[in-house]
């Protein structure tokens, strides 16, 4: 074990910025090969303090005062009730000397749930370290990035393409969060996420649940941009596409649900969906630089829709698993 190392369990409620700020450095440290966005002190802080399901608890791995590794630990209430959840990074500098272990072990003794899942970014010491803590990979995330500066985006033959959905849907724009009147909705929309590759495990979106979440992206200056789609002969919901601009990240936009009803499937709603967005944001918010969004390895069909869009993989993110 590091000379000189303290583990100190902390209330997540109650970090500053300062704190916060060290943290988003240590976070970025972690991953610095990995292209995606970094965060800030600021967007860091209000992540932690203004979430809709916060943290259980936080654990600090320090040497000379200084914070050299983080850990959090995470037991969801919707759904995956049997399983802890935990994120964790050590800084480069000090990886390789037992302060992960050190971390794990006090996620393992604060949590009684059976089952540990993490996550780790391809090609980080996190990816290496894992197999040998004795956790599995069970699925990979490729995320991929959709550059709105790219003309190409908004290619007439890409439009061709929906041609036949347009003529039988009406698209409708909204942002911000979901009206109360829409929230019934907004979760068949939610829901129907169930059937994809990757949904091991039913997940439920009661209108409180979404409200609450939506609430809390407010409150983290996360932009919500929501497309419904209409089928235009009843007026019945067919798909949604959603998209969050993180005003605290400059230039970076996070791709949330994209979901078709199983009766709407086959006729490029989807892609539909998905370019309307892409013209929405170029055209009102030219800030907007990219779009991030995360698909299973296996799942073919909004595969193929990104890979229609011009979307390219810029990193991978798989899950891992182990009895606790």
């Amino acid at each position: 074990m590091t000379a000189g190392l303290q583990v100190e369990r902390v209330d997540p409620g109650a970090l500053d910025l300062g704190l916060a700020t060290e943290l988003a450095a240590l976070i970025s440290a972690g991953r610095e090969q990995v292209p995606t966005e970094r965060p800030t002190g600021e967007s860091f802080l209000l992540d932690v303090t203004l979430t809709d399901e916060p943290a259980k608890a936080w654990w600090l791995a320090r040497i000379g005062g200084s914070v050299v590794g983080m850990v959090e630990l995470n037991e969801p209430e919707h759904e995956y009730t049997d399983a802890a959840f935990l994120g964790g990074v050590v800084h480069p500098d000090h990886q390789r000397s037992g302060i992960g272990n050190a971390l794990l072990d006090q996620v393992v003794a604060a949590t009684q749930r059976p089952v540990l899942r993490t996550g780790a970014w391809r090609g980080t010491a996190g990816a290496r370290a894992l197999p040998a803590m004795g956790f599995r990979r069970i699925m990979t995330h490729g995320i991929r990035r959709l550059d709105l500066t790219d003309a190409a985006v908004a290619a007439p033959a890409l439009r061709d393409e929906v041609v036949a959905a347009s003529e039988h849907f009406d698209l409708e724009r909204r942002v911000g969060p979901t009206p109360d009147a829409d929230l019934a909705e907004m979760q068949v929309l939610r829901e129907a996420i169930n059937d994809a590759p990757d949904a091991h495990e039913w997940e439920s979106y009661p209108p409180e649940r979404i409200a609450a979440y939506e609430q809390s992206l407010v409150r983290r200056r996360q932009t919500q941009h929501t497309i419904v789609a209409r089928d235009r002969a009843t007026g019945a919901p067919a798909g949604l596409t959603m998209v969050c601009v993180k005003e605290l990240i400059p230039g970076f936009a996070a791709q949330e649900d994209t979901s078709v009803l199983p009766a709407y499937r086959g006729h490029g709603l989807g892609l539909l969906l998905k370019l309307e967005m892409a013209a929405w944001l170029r055209a009102e918010r030219p800030d907007v630089r990219v779009i991030d969004t995360w698909n299973d390895t296996t799942n073919a069909p909004m595969l193929a829709v990104n890979q229609r869009l011009g979307t390219r993989i810029v990193a991978e993110n798989s899950a891992y698993r182990r009895a606790r």
